[in-house]
């Protein structure tokens, strides 16, 4: 019941702020409210699953000086559906809610209010930082997001907060609970310091070092991954025929035993190019040693998995592909795909939208996986989702 009313007042108070304040230009609220619909099937002619998601957003914003910023995000979820009454164990509860209630961050900012067979209501604050810009000098403390990685799919220089491509829904991805500190040097070149608390303590810690040469932006930091690996990593963005070519790579060997020759590689590259006629081609390959040579996997742990740079993929090899189209300025469809060596494993992701106004979208996204390993243990199936989303 505390829970409860903190949110209740919580909710009042962003709303009441925003526009109370809207005269003085201090106080800003934004978000989303969002309805998405998940079909889900081994096969099309076996049986079907419907669940469903009503998915709510409010960014808030604070800026009492010129130089200080002050952010506040909270996402509120209702889950209900028959994936949701599977994963319901007597004596054990819904393993379902369990699952969303997850807490990788040093402070426990989720809480489920109500979780019965059916359905449950989550909450989550995954924004709650200061940010101080003053001169060259920019210190960032709170949970927010530490983004270090240059491609678009595997990011093995993102060492703060690692995300799933799979997770289309969350477009702001996951923070950190972590301080960070930039010095810019020049208009390309910086200073970047952070350091991480897990919800377990370890420590993530490292430095980086951005400049521009060639007319490419590259990138160099090390430190400590997670209190158990030393890490240091490159990274790079620039053009090559007309398009945009990008890489990092990053290498974890053991903290406590510096002679192991346990290190682990990760590493990718990708490229894009935008046609005259807005149609844009994205490509990219992965090599991660951390994956063992031969393994089977569950299409489960492509959406449940804690994902870190370290670990990004089940398999070491992996490439990726997409192509998108404007129709028309309201239309945009899109094809993506992956392959992987290992298990014959493809993925398959066709997708369409529609800008129905400014503020109103609707899309449908199609996520369908083909494997050697059989359905029955997780290695085929087919997501399809339908969404609305509606921005304030």
């Amino acid at each position: 019941m505390k829970n409860i009313i903190i949110f209740i007042l919580l909710t009042i108070g962003l709303y009441v702020s925003a526009f109370s304040q809207k005269s003085q230009q201090k106080f800003e609220l934004n978000g989303y409210l969002k309805y998405m619909q998940t079909t889900s099937f081994n096969d099309i002619s076996s049986y079907w699953m419907t669940d469903n998601l009503v998915h709510n957003r409010f960014d808030f914003s604070y800026y009492p000086m010129e130089w200080l910023d002050i952010k506040l995000s909270v996402r509120n979820r209702f889950f209900f559906g028959q994936q949701v009454s599977m994963m319901y164990l007597p004596g054990f509860g819904n393993q379902y809610a369990k699952m969303i209630d997850r807490n990788f961050g040093l402070f426990d900012f989720s809480w489920n209010y109500f979780v019965n067979k059916s359905c449950f209501f989550n909450t989550a604050i995954d924004r709650a930082f200061i940010d101080i810009q003053k001169g060259k000098w920019n210190i960032t403390a709170g949970r927010h997001r530490i983004n270090w990685g240059q491609t678009f799919v595997w990011n093995s220089n993102d060492i703060f907060n690692a995300y799933s491509y799979f997770d289309f829904d969350y477009e702001e991805k996951p923070g950190s609970d972590a301080i960070r500190v930039q010095y810019n040097l020049d208009y390309a070149s910086r200073i970047d310091l952070a350091a991480s608390v897990n919800n377990d303590t370890s420590i993530t810690a490292a430095g980086l070092f951005a400049f521009n040469k060639f007319n490419y932006d590259f990138q160099i930091m090390g430190g400590v991954f997670r209190s158990d690996d030393y890490v240091g990593g490159i990274g790079f963005t620039g053009n090559l025929f007309n398009g945009s070519f990008r890489g990092e790579a990053s290498y974890f060997h053991p903290l406590k035993n510096p002679g192991d020759t346990s290190g682990i590689m990760s590493a990718s590259v990708g490229y894009d190019y935008v046609f005259k006629n807005a149609m844009m081609v994205q490509c990219e390959f992965l090599f991660n040693t951390s994956a063992p040579k031969s393994s089977d996997f569950s299409l489960t742990d492509l959406y449940a998995m804690q994902l870190s740079a370290k670990n990004l993929w089940f398999s070491r090899f992996a490439m990726f592909a997409s192509l998108s189209y404007p129709v028309s300025p309201i239309i945009n469809i899109a094809l993506s795909g992956m392959y992987s060596p290992q298990n014959n494993f493809i993925f398959a992701g066709p997708s369409m939208s529609f800008s129905m106004s400014d503020n109103f979208l609707i899309d449908i996204n199609v996520q369908t996986f083909f494997s050697n390993i059989p359905a029955n243990d997780g290695g085929k199936g087919t997501y399809a989702f339908l969404r609305g989303r509606w921005s304030f």
